[in-house]
C-alpha cells in the first residue's frame, strides 16, 4: 500500500453545513489533490458547525488522535486551506507539531508553501493572518448582534423555556425574529413559581419542585427538571418582561459584567411582585443565611428550639438505628460534653409540651384576647392610627425608591461596580422591601375604605380555633408554619421552657385571618425573626395557668418541666 491521507472538512456553523456546497466541495477538491499524487484516502472527518478558534472540536480531536497512533494510519492530513484546520495560530502550531512528531504532515491544497524553513515561516505567517481576519469578522459580527438586541430583536440562540421565536419582520433577505409566549410551557413556569410561594400549599425549595414536576411526568422539553434548572427559571428576569443579551463570552463561557449586557423588553409571564418575592425565598433560604436543616426538615421546632445553656440550636439525634428522635444541644454534639452541659430530649416529648402550653396560654381565645387587648382598645380610632400609617408607609415607600435610584446612580457614575454581588443582593432585597410596603399600603387603604376593624373579638376566636386545629391535627408542613406563627425562640434546659413571640405577628396573623395554606410570610425570612437578641425584646409574661401550680412531669432524670410563655 503507497502512502495514505486522511482529509479534514469544516464549516463554521451548522446551518452552512445544511444548506451550503462548501463541505461536498472541500470533499471532491481534497479528493481529487489526492487521486494525483497517488495518496490513498483512508478516512475522512468532517466537521459541520464548529469554530476554527475551538479547538475543542469532535471530529477534529477524533483525527488527531487516530493520526498520532502508533500503528500510523495516515502518512498525510489534507485539508482545503489552512484556515480549515484552524485560525488560532497557537492551536494550530501546536497541532502541526505534534503531527510530525507521529510522523504526518499537513497540507493545504491551495496554499502549498512547502516544507522547508522557508514555507514553515509563511505557513505561520498565514495562521497569523487567520486569526486576525477570524478576530475581526467576530467583532464586526458581535457588533451586529448587539444592535440587533438594542433593536429589541432575538438573535437566533435557542428561546428559554416558556418562549418561542415568530417573525416579526423581514428586512431585505434577512428575516427579524422576537419572543412570543410559548402557552403550554408557560402555564409550567407560573406553576413553578405558584409552588416556590406556596400558593399550592407550603412554599417549595428548587428540590421539592424539581421533584414534584418530575413525579408528575412534566418536563422540560423532553428533560427532567433538576435543581439547577428551576432556579435559572425563577432567577430568571426574562420572565418578568426584561430579557438581558451578553451576559456571557460565548466562546469561554465567562459571565460579562452587567455593563456590558443589553436589555430589551419581551413578553413578561410573571408579574414583578411575585417575582421579587421569590428573591427574597430564594436569598433566605441559602445555605449561608440559613442551614438545609431548617429549610427542608421535618422536625416540628427546627430553627426555634435552642439549648437555654450556651444559646446553640437544638438539632435532631437518633438513637436505636433511628428507631427514637432527640432534641440534642449542637455545640454538645461536635465540640463534646465538656462545651456545655446541654440536654437530651425525646423529640416528641418536647413537641407535645411546647405545642401544650402554646395552645393552653396563648391559643385560648381569651387569653388572646388579654394579649392582644392593646390592639382592641384602640379598634375605634384604628381609622385616624391607619391614615397617619399609610403616610408613613407613603414616605417609607419613597424612601426606598429614592435608595434604588441612588444606587443605580452609583452604577452608571461608576462608584460602585455593577457585578458587584453585594450591590446585587441590596438591589433585591431594596425591590422586595417596596413590594411589602406597596402591599401593606393598599392593606390598609382597602380597610379604611370598607371601615372594617383590623381585630375583633370574632377574628380572635376564629383565629384561635384555625392554629388549634392546625397544631393539633395537621400535616407535618402546616404544623411546622403554624408554630413558627406563634414562636420566634423556644429556649429549653433541664428545669425551664421559654417560649418567645411577638404580639405584632400575631396581630398582623388575625388580622389577616390566614385559611387553607401556610403562611408566606413564614418562609425563612430573618426579618420575620428579629427578636432573637435580648435587646430587642420587651417581654410580657402571661399570668401562669392552674396547671402550672401542680407538680411537672420531669423533662429527663435531672429537672422538671417549666412553662414559661413569653410574647414580645
Amino acid at each position: 500500500m503507497g502512502l495514505t491521507a486522511a482529509l479534514y472538512v469544516r464549516v463554521s456553523t451548522s446551518k452552512q453545513a445544511a444548506s451550503d456546497l462548501s463541505i461536498p466541495d472541500q470533499i471532491k477538491q481534497c479528493g481529487a489533490y489526492c487521486d494525483r499524487l497517488g495518496w490513498t484516502v483512508v478516512d475522512i472527518f468532517t466537521e459541520p458547525g464548529a469554530s476554527a478558534l475551538d479547538d475543542d472540536r469532535p471530529m477534529f480531536q477524533d483525527m488527531i488522535y487516530k493520526a498520532t497512533r502508533p500503528e500510523r494510519p495516515y502518512d498525510y492530513v489534507v485539508v482545503h486551506s489552512l484556515s480549515r484546520f484552524s485560525r488560532d495560530a497557537l492551536h494550530s502550531e501546536l497541532y502541526v507539531r505534534q503531527l510530525r512528531k507521529a510522523g504526518v504532515e499537513l497540507v493545504s491544497i491551495t496554499q502549498d508553501v512547502g516544507q522547508d524553513v522557508n514555507g514553515e515561516f509563511i505557513r505561520k505567517v498565514l495562521n497569523i493572518f487567520d486569526e486576525h481576519q477570524s478576530r475581526e469578522n467576530a467583532k464586526h459580527v458581535h457588533r451586529a448582534m448587539l444592535e440587533n438586541a438594542r433593536q429589541g430583536f432575538w438573535n437566533g440562540a435557542r428561546p428559554p423555556f416558556g418562549y418561542d421565536v415568530s417573525v416579526k419582520e423581514v428586512r431585505g433577505i434577512k428575516e427579524k425574529k422576537v419572543l412570543v409566549v410559548k402557552d403550554e410551557e408557560a402555564t409550567v413556569v407560573q406553576r413553578i413559581f405558584d409552588l416556590a410561594l406556596g400558593a399550592l400549599g407550603r412554599p417549595l425549595g428548587v428540590k421539592a419542585i424539581a421533584s414534584h414536576l418530575n413525579d408528575r411526568a412534566i418536563t422540560r422539553r423532553g428533560q427532567r427538571f433538576s435543581t439547577g434548572s428551576i432556579h435559572e427559571i425563577l432567577t430568571s428576569t426574562t420572565y418578568v418582561g426584561r430579557h438581558y443579551f451578553n451576559r456571557k463570552d460565548s466562546r469561554s463561557g465567562r459571565a460579562r459584567p452587567p455593563s456590558q449586557w443589553v436589555e430589551f423588553a419581551v413578553p413578561a409571564i410573571i408579574e414583578e411582585t411575585p417575582f421579587n418575592a421569590v428573591q427574597g425565598l430564594l436569598r433566605s433560604r441559602n445555605p449561608k443565611n440559613t442551614p438545609p436543616r431548617v429549610v427542608n426538615g421535618p422536625t416540628l421546632l427546627a430553627g426555634v428550639a435552642r439549648c437555654g445553656y450556651c444559646g446553640s440550636a437544638l438539632i435532631q439525634n437518633t438513637g436505636k438505628g433511628g428507631a427514637y428522635r432527640y432534641y440534642c444541644c449542637s455545640r454538645k454534639l461536635k465540640e463534646g460534653r465538656h462545651s456545655c452541659r446541654g440536654i437530651r430530649l425525646p423529640m416528641d416529648r418536647l413537641d407535645g409540651i411546647v405545642i401544650g402550653q402554646v395552645i393552653e396560654q396563648v391559643l385560648d381565645p381569651d387569653r388572646l384576647k388579654k394579649v392582644l387587648e392593646q390592639y382592641l382598645l384602640a379598634a375605634v380610632d384604628r381609622a385616624d392610627r391607619n391614615r397617619d400609617r399609610i403616610d408613613l408607609l407613603r414616605q417609607k415607600h419613597r424612601d426606598v425608591q429614592t435608595s434604588l435610584a441612588r444606587l443605580l446612580t452609583l452604577v452608571e457614575q461608576g462608584v460602585m461596580e455593577a457585578e458587584d454581588p453585594s450591590l446585587r443582593e441590596r438591589l433585591s432585597g431594596l425591590k422586595l422591601q417596596r413590594d411589602e410596603l406597596a402591599v401593606d399600603i393598599a392593606d390598609l387603604q382597602k380597610r379604611l375604605a370598607s371601615n372594617e376593624p383590623e381585630i375583633t373579638p370574632e377574628r380572635i376566636e376564629r383565629f384561635a380555633h384555625l392554629l388549634r386545629e392546625q397544631l393539633l391535627h395537621g400535616t407535618p408542613e402546616f404544623r411546622q408554619a403554624y408554630a413558627r406563627l406563634v414562636m420566634s425562640e423556644v429556649s429549653v434546659t433541664e428545669k425551664e421552657i421559654q417560649i418567645r413571640g411577638s404580639r405584632d405577628i400575631l396581630a398582623k396573623a388575625v388580622s389577616q385571618q390566614p385559611g387553607d395554606s401556610p403562611p408566606a410570610v413564614l418562609t425563612f425570612v430573618r426579618e420575620w425573626r428579629c427578636c432573637q437578641t435580648n435587646a430587642n425584646w420587651s417581654p410580657f409574661a402571661l399570668p401562669k395557668p392552674p396547671s402550672a401550680d401542680k407538680k411537672s412531669t420531669p423533662l429527663c432524670e435531672s429537672g422538671g418541666a417549666g412553662g414559661l410563655v413569653v410574647i414580645a
